[in-house]
C-alpha cells in the first residue's frame, strides 16, 4: 500500500453543510513534528499520547516472584490462587504470584485487589479454565469509587476547544498543582435537543426509542499542573468542548482511597469454552463470559494474555485511569450465531486506556468499542479483528457520546465495519456513539465516519470503501482516503515528540 507524507495531502472530502466553512489542514508535518490545524472555535484532533501505564513513560515492571503455586488436579483452584494473593498482598511489598504451567480450573472468580500484586503465568502452557456459571475468571481493581472534595468550582470560560488543557474557574484558590481533579461537563437538555437526541427515531418494527435526559455528562480526570490565579492547567488535554450555551461544566477535587496501583495480569491463556453448556448462555450469557476485568486501578496493566472461546474477553471499567492492555488476544469468540445483541471483546469505560497489540477472531462479536459518556482520550493501536464466519464484525464507539478516542493502525478483515456514527435507534436509543474521535491509517471493509453536532470525527489515510452519512447527516473529516500516511502511527508519533520536547 501506497504511503505518502501529510505535507503532500490535500484531498479532504465530505458532504459538509452549505453554510459550514471549508475544513482547516487538520494535521501536517514540518521538520518531522506533527502541526495542527484547528476550526473557527480552536477545536483540534487531541494529543492522545498520555494513556496507558504512567502516560507510556516507562513499561510495566517485572515484579519479583513473592509465591508460587503449581498447577491443578481438576478441582476448582479459585480459592487456591486467592489464597496465594493475600499472602503477597498482606506483606505490603510488590510482588508476582507465580502460576506455574499447567491447566487451573476456576469455578470462582479470583482478584487481585491489592497494590503492586501481579498475577503471572508461565506464557500459554498456564491455562485459567472457567467452570460453571459464565463469569469473570480474573478481576483486578480496587474498591469504591471518587469521592469529591471541597466545592466544584464553575467554568467561566464561554468555550474551551478540544485539545485546550488551559480553562478558567470562578475561584482557584482551592486547588492546587498535582490535584486529582473532575472536570465535569453535564449532558444538559438544550444540548440535547441540539444533537437530536431528544428525537431519536423509533425502531424498524414501530417500537418507540428511548430518548436521552439530562445527566452528569463527561467527567474528565485530570491532575492539575499550573495553578495562576482562576486559571488551571490539567496534565492531558479535553477531549470534548466546554461551551457555556450548552453546559454548566465545573472542575471539583476528588479522593480515590480504594483506587490500586502498578498491579497486573500477565503471561496466561485463558479458555471459556465451559461456559457454553450454562444454560443461561445463549440467551445473553454469554456476555458475562470473560477472562480479565480492571475496575478501581491505576498505572496497571495485562500483558501477553490470550483468551480463547469467551464472549466478552477482556473490560476496562469506568472506575480505570491509565491502564495498558498490551499484546493480547480474544480468539474464536464465544457468541451464539443466531442473535443480534453482539458482545465486546476489548471494552473501554475507562480513561487515558491504551489497548495496543490485540487481535480477534470469530464473527458477530464488537472487536472494540467504548461505552457510554467514556471521556477520553483512549486508544487502539496495532490490532485487528478478522471474521471467521458470515455474520457481522464491527468495531468504534458503542453507545452515547463517548469521545476521544483514536482507532490507530487497526484493521478489520473483509467486510469488517469501522464506525463514528449515529447509532440511532440501535440497542436501547444508543444514538451518537462517538464524538472528537479518530480513525487513522485503518485497514477495513467501510468506515462509517459522520460528524456530531457540536463535533467532529476524523478518518485520516483509511483504506476500504468510505460509506455515505446516513440521510439527514453530515460526512465527517475524511483525509487521504485509500492511502495511508506518514507517520505511520498517530499515537506513537505524538509520545515520541511529547517524551523528547
Amino acid at each position: 500500500m501506497t504511503r505518502i507524507s501529510l505535507l503532500t495531502v490535500a484531498a479532504v472530502i465530505g458532504a459538509l453543510i452549505p453554510t459550514q466553512a471549508a475544513s482547516p489542514e487538520w494535521i501536517t508535518l514540518s521538520g518531522g513534528k506533527l502541526v495542527y490545524g484547528a476550526d473557527t472555535q480552536g477545536n483540534r484532533v487531541p494529543d492522545f499520547s498520555q494513556v496507558g501505564y504512567r502516560a507510556g513513560e516507562a513499561a510495566p515492571p517485572q515484579m519479583p516472584v513473592a509465591n508460587t503455586v503449581s498447577a491443578g488436579t481438576g478441582g476448582d483452584d479459585t480459592a487456591r490462587i486467592q489464597q496465594a494473593l493475600d499472602k503477597v498482598a498482606a506483606t505490603g511489598k510488590p510482588g508476582a504470584v507465580l502460576l506455574a504451567a499447567g491447566t487451573y480450573h476456576l469455578a470462582g472468580t479470583v482478584r487481585i485487589a491489592a497494590s503492586g500484586v501481579v498475577l503471572r503465568g508461565a506464557g500459554t502452557t498456564t491455562n485459567l479454565v472457567g467452570t460453571g456459571a459464565a463469569h469473570t475468571l480474573v478481576e483486578l481493581g480496587g474498591t469504591g469509587s471518587r469521592s469529591q472534595i471541597g466545592t466544584a468550582q464553575a467554568v467561566t470560560d464561554s468555550y474551551v476547544p478540544v485539545g485546550a488543557r488551559i480553562l478558567h474557574v470562578a475561584d482557584g484558590s482551592g486547588f492546587h498543582a498535582g490535584d486529582h481533579v473532575i472536570v465535569q461537563r453535564p449532558q444538559e437538555k438544550n444540548w440535547i435537543h441540539a444533537i437530536g437526541m431528544d428525537a431519536i427515531p423509533p425502531r424498524p418494527d414501530g417500537t418507540p426509542s428511548t430518548q436521552w435526559t439530562p445527566n452528569t455528562g463527561l467527567l474528565a480526570d485530570r491532575t492539575i499542573t499550573v495553578v495562576s490565579g482562576n486559571t488551571l492547567t490539567v496534565d492531558v488535554p479535553l477531549t470534548n468542548a466546554l461551551e457555556s450555551q450548552y453546559t454548566h461544566a465545573t472542575v471539583w477535587r476528588y479522593g480515590f482511597a480504594g483506587r490500586i496501583t502498578g498491579a497486573g495480569v500477565e503471561h496466561l491463556a485463558g479458555n471459556g469454552a465451559a461456559f457454553e453448556q450454562d444454560p443461561k448462555w445463549h440467551d445473553g450469557g454469554y456476555f458475562a463470559s470473560a477472562l480479565v476485568g480492571v475496575g478501581a486501578a491505576q498505572d496497571s496493566w495485562v500483558r501477553d494474555v490470550t483468551a480463547t472461546r469467551f464472549g466478552s474477553a477482556f473490560g476496562v471499567g469506568e472506575n480505570a485511569l491509565r491502564v495498558s492492555v498490551l499484546d493480547t488476544a480474544a480468539l474464536d469468540v464465544s457468541v451464539p450465531q443466531d442473535i443480534s445483541a453482539q458482545p465486546v471483546e476489548y471494552t473501554i469505560s475507562g480513561q487515558q486506556t491504551l489497548i495496543d497489540g490485540c487481535r480477534s477472531t470469530g464473527s458477530n462479536f464488537h472487536a472494540w468499542a467504548t461505552q457510554a459518556r467514556v471521556p477520553g482520550p483512549n486508544v487502539v493501536v496495532h490490532c485487528s479483528a478478522t471474521n471467521t464466519g458470515s455474520r457481522k464484525l464491527d468495531a468504534g464507539p458503542h453507545q452515547r457520546w463517548a469521545t476521544g478516542t483514536l482507532y490507530d493502525s487497526v484493521s478489520l478483515s473483509g467486510n469488517g465495519y469501522l464506525e463514528l456514527q449515529d447509532r440511532q435507534w440501535m440497542g436501547s436509543g444508543q444514538g451518537w456513539a462517538g464524538a472528537n474521535s479518530v480513525l487513522w491509517n485503518c485497514a477495513v471493509g467501510t468506515a462509517h465516519v459522520e460528524n456530531p453536532p457540536t463535533a467532529h470525527n476524523w478518518a485520516f489515510g483509511c483504506t476500504g470503501k468510505v460509506d455515505p452519512p446516513t440521510a439527514g447527516h453530515q460526512q465527517g473529516e475524511i483525509v487521504s482516503p485509500g492511502t495511508h500516511l506518514v507517520p505511520a502511527s498517530l499515537y506513537e508519533q505524538q509520545l515520541a515528540e511529547r517524551l523528547h520536547s
